[in-house]
Parts: structure tokens; sequence; C-alpha cells
């Protein structure tokens, strides 16, 4: 009951702001499948494209480092309702149905394959405050592999966490040049814990510097974010692979 009240406060909270849904899927898979499934989901976004659609964002990463999943998709939508409301399906459909019948049988194959890499996937439901708890450099050329670090914690209290995460880590970082970007969502639904923190870096290099130098912002923020922390937590890397932008799904790297 206490965590449900301090989730609630934290949407409460949000109601009257940029509150945004994000709707992440994990999948599974051999490394030496990432690169099919990338080429097939190139393809399959492409075809699911609709002036229909709610979408707002979309974005994919594969795995560097920890424990987690080979591929982790971000699905950005500006409210709980646009997510139920999306039917990336119903538009795939839809596109299918004005190609010849060549292009719909072999697309119909590629679906179906691109499909079984997510036998096994788990999913979850997060919100985030993108006028609070989201930084960015302005300029920021996001079409390369940049490097995605992403932690998850249980905390006493997701508001307080995650202003505190904001003045620790994300503001300085960004004012220095070290991080492009970064934020914190919250837990809505489904697996995962109650907070996400995130901080995107131009490469590895980037990110092994900005640990080494131990940069880091008002000390106060440092302690009042440790204090909530309890319990069990997740560090992941990602390289981001690819995005979905005026042009359909963008392949990392200038001219893909």
């Amino acid at each position: 009951m206490k965590k449900i009240t301090f989730i609630l406060a934290f949407i409460i909270a949000l109601s009257s702001s940029a509150q945004s849904v994000v709707e992440i899927t994990y999948l599974d898979m051999p490394a030496t499948k990432i690169a099919r499934f990338v080429e097939l989901h190139k393809e399959i976004v492409n075809s699911s494209i609709s002036e229909e659609r709610t979408l707002k964002g979309h974005w994919v990463y594969r795995h560097w480092y920890g424990s987690g999943a080979a591929i982790v998709i971000y699905d950005v939508f500006d409210s709980a309702e646009d997510a139920i409301k999306d039917d990336a399906l119903a538009a795939f459909q839809k596109n299918l149905a004005q190609m010849d019948e060549g292009e719909r049988e072999e697309m119909t194959k590629k679906f179906q394959e691109w499909w079984s890499h997510f036998d096994g996937h788990w999913d979850e439901m997060r919100v985030i405050d993108f006028d609070n708890f989201y930084i960015t450099r302005e300029g920021v050329d996001w079409d390369k592999p940049f490097v995605a670090v992403v932690g998850q914690y249980n905390v006493k209290n997701i508001n307080e966490t995650a202003r505190a995460y904001i003045n620790w880590q994300i503001k300085p970082g960004v004012e220095s040049g070290s991080l492009m970007g970064g934020g914190v969502s919250a837990h809505y639904k489904g697996a995962g814990l109650d907070i996400e923190v995130f901080q995107s870096y131009e490469s590895l290099v980037d990110f092994a510097k900005h640990v080494e130098s131990g940069d880091g912002g008002d000390a106060d923020a440092r302690k009042t974010f440790w204090e909530n922390v309890q319990g069990h937590h997740v560090d992941q890397i990602y390289l981001h692979i690819g995005h979905l932008d005026n042009e359909g799904f963008n392949l990392a790297g200038a001219d893909r």
C-alpha cells in the first residue's frame, strides 16, 4: 500500500505538466540473431506507419553490458489513453492490403519471422514528466550509436528521489557537456522497479571519462537520492541502434 501511495502521488503531481507514457518491450535472443532482427524491424516499422497511429517516439537499443535483455524498445506516447489507442498491427495490415500479391506474401513471411523474436518477451509501462525530469543539451545529434546507461531502483519517495537524481547527475552532466541528456521515469505497470534513471553519452569513452572524473552536482541531492534507495536495483548499458523519425526507421549512423 505504501508503494502504491507514492506512485499515485507521483502521477497526480505530473498531471498538470508534460506527462508522457513510455512502453518498454524487452526481447531476449542470441547475439547472432540481433542483426537479422534489426533488418526485419526496420521493414516492419516502416510498413506500420499510419496517420491513425498515436506513437510519438520509437527507440531501439541493443544490450552491451549487464544482465538485461538483448533488445530493448521504447515507445513514447502523450498519454496512457494514446498508448491504448495505438494499433501498430492494424496499420501494418492496412498497408499490407495495398501491396500487390507478391509483395504481400513476402512481407507476411517477414512479419512472421520478425514476430518470432518476441517469444518470451516481457514489458512494462512507465510515466515521465519531460518538463521537470528530463534534460538534454541543445542541438544534440541523436543519429549515432550513442551509449545509454540505465538504472532501476525501488525507493521510498519517487518524486523526491527523481528530483534528487536530476540535481545530482543529469543537470550538472548536461551543463558540463559530458552528457547528451538524461532523465528519470516512474513505474506504472508491468515488470520493473519504482524509478528508472537514464543517461546518454556520445560514446563508451565519454561514459568512462564521466565515471572516472566522479562529476556530480549537489552533494545534498546525492545524499537524498541514496537515502531513498531501498534494496534491489539493476544497471544496464545499451547501445542505440535506431529510432523512428520523419523519414521512417532510421538506423544509427549517417546515411543509414
